[in-house]
């Protein structure tokens, strides 16, 4: 018993020993990080003190350059080597004087097409109209086949030229046989003279009746190829005689027509006149060649310029206006036939930056150009927007500035790169 009491006395003593050390230990940790607190939070107040007394620096008159990274979407990165091989060129951007208007309130206008540049297609022959190939606001080219019209008139030509043929045949026949004669002393110099003279005069027939199927519309071809009657064909093809647009048709299938009859009428809307009606009182303000500015409702933003060409010598005595003509270039047919536009007038010009229409990509339904950076091969993707073409330039309204550089010649490749590194968004 007595034993047995000393042992659970020498357990009872361990366990309290160990557990004072434990205290121990914990003492000395809770006392370390309350040392180094109190040194963190000394060091933070004097830093704060010996700074709270520096002056503050007065704001620098140059300007602060900030690297800011452009956004992804909106730039190209491309090696150096590669714009090389490409033959990108790159160039800045310039300015140019542009039309400026300085006028009086925009007063209406109706677009017609340039008279000047209209072409009547007429029928050379009369006949059956057997064939149309083209519609109104069909664009042909010159020389294209647009009407087919079979001519009894055309068919009786060409049998008239295979018979003149066939006499000419026998003419040089008989000459080539009176000249044998001549030289055996068979036949006298009249007989050969007047061989000569018949010869002379069946060559003369059949180039009269070959510039007649040429006037009929047979090809130079196709009448070298006639030689007999099996080949007579008595449709004749009517062509375009200038490159444009049908804006006007006469005609219609199986219709008998008459020679000289205008079948269609083909313009080139490329140019186009404006005819506007200006009041006597402003008539003083408006010369020709005043510069004139055009915008139409279905173009908003979007600026169109020509020139007067025309003002009438008389006044309608209804609305006591009288007619002015302005003729506009219309490169990509943008203003049509019987068009409403506000239309003003001035003399000035203004100094613009304009770029160079192969600068000019369409990425999604923005107009963009590439501007080159300072780093190489880094484009950035710059959204503009555009005044109407003049000779090949674009005025830019908004997006860059001169001495931007922008890639011209070979932007579709930076372009086609563009598209390829973000395929989202096209």
């Amino acid at each position: 018993m007595i034993e047995k009491g000393q042992k659970e006395e020498s357990v009872t003593a361990k366990i309290e020993s160990r557990s004072d050390r434990r205290r121990l230990r914990a003492r000395w940790l809770g006392a370390i990080i309350a040392i180094i607190v109190i040194a963190l939070a000394l060091w933070l107040w004097r830093r704060a003190a010996s700074e709270a007394g520096r002056p503050v620096p007065a704001p620098s008159s140059e300007p602060v350059t900030q690297t800011v990274a452009p956004d992804e979407a909106m730039t190209l990165r491309v090696e150096p080597e590669w714009i090389a091989r490409a033959q990108i060129k790159i160039e800045p951007v310039a300015e140019r004087a542009m039309p400026g208007i300085e006028g009086f309130e925009a007063i209406p206008g109706v677009v017609q097409p340039n008279s000047y540049r209209t072409t009547p297609v007429l029928s050379l022959v009369g006949g059956i109209v057997r064939k149309i190939n083209v519609e109104l606001g069909t664009y042909v080219r010159r020389g294209q086949p647009i009407v087919t019209i079979s001519s009894d008139e055309l068919a009786v030509a060409q049998s008239d030229y295979l018979k003149a043929l066939a006499q000419l045949d026998e003419h040089h026949k008989h000459h080539r046989r009176v000249m044998q004669l001549v030289e055996i002393g068979a036949a006298s110099r009249e007989e050969l003279e007047q061989a000569t003279t018949m010869l002379r005069s069946a060559e003369a027939e059949v180039a009269r009746l070959r510039e007649r199927l040429s006037l009929l519309g047979m090809s130079a071809s196709r009448i070298e190829a006639l030689r007999s009657s099996s080949q007579i064909n008595s449709e004749v093809q009517i062509v375009a005689p200038v490159s444009g647009t049908v804006i006007d048709r006469k005609i219609n299938l199986g219709e008998v027509v008459e020679a000289n009859k205008e079948l269609l009428r083909i313009a080139d809307l490329s140019s186009v006149w404006i005819i506007a009606q200006v009041y006597e009182k402003d008539l003083t303000r408006v010369h020709v060649g005043s510069i004139a500015r055009m915008t139409a409702s279905a173009y908003p933003g979007r600026a169109f310029y020509g020139r007067v060409t025309y003002i009438a010598p008389n006044l309608d005595e209804a609305t006591r206006t009288a007619q002015v003509r302005i003729e506009a270039a219309n490169p990509n047919r943008s203003l049509k036939i019987d068009m409403y536009v506000n239309v003003e007038f001035g003399q000035g010009e203004r100094v613009v930056p304009v770029v160079p229409k192969s600068a000019v990509q369409w990425v999604g339904n923005q107009t963009v150009v590439f501007v080159a950076t300072d780093e190489p091969g880094l484009f950035l993707v710059r959204p503009v927007r555009l005044g109407e073409e003049k000779e090949g330039f674009y005025p830019v309204l908004e997006g860059v500035a001169r001495g931007d550089r922008v890639a011209t010649e070979g932007s579709f490749m930076l372009r086609a790169e563009w598209l390829k590194q973000h395929p989202n968004l096209r």
